[in-house]
């Protein structure tokens, strides 16, 4: 045996081949010579048999009779085109037919190619090999593409998980810096509030005091007062009078001072809070009645409350007084911004009726709470800033612009809950804020408080 036949052979190792013809005699003469060339061969009689033997074995190529029993070559072709589990085989025609049409109606079935009767063994041979070969490497082509297309895939599935483990470690570097900006702010305060609150108090008490003797002054000079020039009278008076206007002012941010050094403690202080099962639909209806005490009894503020409680809610493992320190706070805010508002449409003779909506609701893993108002809303500029220490869109005076900031670090720093905004300028404020109930709260702090440690 040459070495060219050898390799040949080497090279058709384990290739099979499907022959269907229903001559016996060119079907053995193909049989014996492509045997001898390391082929598997199966072999057909008819159409059906061919479709069940290409299904079940999936030969490498199929030598097809064109003129056979039954279904003939071109509708066998055809069925196998269109099997999804057969139609990549090569399919070469076996024909006795020379006509150009019937050969061109097999290239359109899907055939690879052809071979006239009577076979001629080397043409034959040397086709099935071309066939075959082509279908190699088409196939290692196509496992390539796949190997590619899983390996895209995965890149692009791998870039997405970079891409959100980014995101989150930006929100996580945001939380952190806020976190050790609050520490720092706590450690600050806690070595200062007590030097600065005992000195406050003496300002208060002598404020106080002086107000004290200055009334009682008035009082012995408003009896002395026909011993004295009418126009002196008047200017004692007058001085007494400012003299106690400016006891009071002393008094008053004195006491606004005091506020703010508690409200910087409550700060530093969050984490030490007791966590106990608390209901959130109570714990919102107590903050409500607190935030609007002073107001009820002023009763100079008409404003409608609605709510809509889930009572679904069950109990949630929270700091009770934390949190209705939080709510209090943003229930002020709204107060707040309902009365600026009525403030504003009465001063241009508009009807306007202030509005407050709270509703909580059941997300299973999640508690929800939307506190809705109808007031002045939040100017688009500083609405991402809005839980920032000590911002304040109040008077001088009249804001310490850490009540929004302390319930941010309650809600989000204690419990790993979120708050959102939705607001209008001019038109309304939503806050909405969730709260995990099937998170270890507990763990959750824990090490939080490692993070700032």
């Amino acid at each position: 045996m040459s070495r060219a036949e050898n390799n040949s052979k080497t090279e058709t190792l384990n290739s099979t081949i499907l022959i269907v013809d229903d001559n016996p005699i060119n079907m053995k003469l193909a049989v014996s010579v492509l045997e001898s060339y390391n082929f598997n061969i199966l072999v057909s009689l008819n159409g059906e048999n061919c479709l069940k033997q290409a299904r079940e074995n999936s030969p490498d190529i199929i030598l097809l009779d064109v003129l056979m029993p039954g279904i003939d070559g071109f509708e066998t072709c055809k069925r196998l085109k269109a099997d999804p589990e057969t139609r990549d085989i090569p399919v070469i025609f076996m024909t006795a037919l020379s006509d150009t049409e019937d050969k061109i109606t097999g290239f359109e079935l899907g055939a690879v190619d052809y071979v006239t009767k009577p076979i001629k063994i080397d043409e034959v041979l040397a086709r099935v090999k071309v066939h075959i070969q082509l279908r190699k490497l088409t196939k290692k082509l196509k496992d390539k593409n796949v190997l590619l297309q899983e390996e895209i895939q995965q890149k692009i599935i791998t870039e997405a998980k970079l891409q959100e483990t980014l995101k989150e470690l930006q929100v996580a570097q945001k939380e952190i810096i806020a976190k050790e900006k609050l520490a720092y702010l706590g450690t600050l305060t806690s070595g200062i509030a007590h030097e600065l609150c005992n000195p406050l108090n003496f300002v208060q008490n002598f404020a106080q005091l002086s107000s004290e003797l200055l009334d009682e002054f008035m009082e012995d000079l408003t009896l002395e007062n026909k011993k004295i020039e009418a126009e002196k009278f008047e200017n004692f008076t007058e001085i007494i009078n400012d003299l106690k206007h400016n006891t009071e002012g002393i008094y008053q941010h004195s006491k606004r001072a005091e506020r703010i050094i508690r409200m910087m403690v409550k700060h530093a202080r969050l984490d030490s809070s007791q966590l106990q099962s608390s209901n959130l639909n109570k714990i919102l209806t107590e903050s409500l009645q607190f935030a609007g005490k002073s107001l009820w009894e002023k009763d100079e503020f008409p404003l409608k409350i609605n709510t809509n409680y889930d009572d679904s809610i069950g109990a949630v493992l929270v700091s009770y007084s934390d949190l209705i320190q939080a709510f209090i706070n943003m229930f002020d805010n709204s107060y707040y911004a309902l009365k600026a508002k009525l403030e504003q449409q009465e001063s241009i003779n508009q009807d306007f009726t202030p509005t407050l909506f709270i509703k909580t609701c059941n997300l299973g893993e999640k508690v929800e709470t939307r506190i809705y108002d109808n007031g002045i809303g939040i100017n688009s500029k500083i609405r991402e800033k809005i839980f920032d220490p000590f911002l304040t869109t109040k008077p001088p005076g009249e804001g310490i612009g850490l009540g929004l900031s302390l319930t941010y670090e309650i809600i989000v720093g204690q419990y790993n809950g979120s708050i959102q905004v939705e607001t209008k300028l001019g038109e309304y404020s939503e806050f909405i804020i969730e709260i995990p109930v099937t998170k270890d709260i507990a763990e959750f702090r824990m090490q939080n408080a490692e993070v700032r440690s």
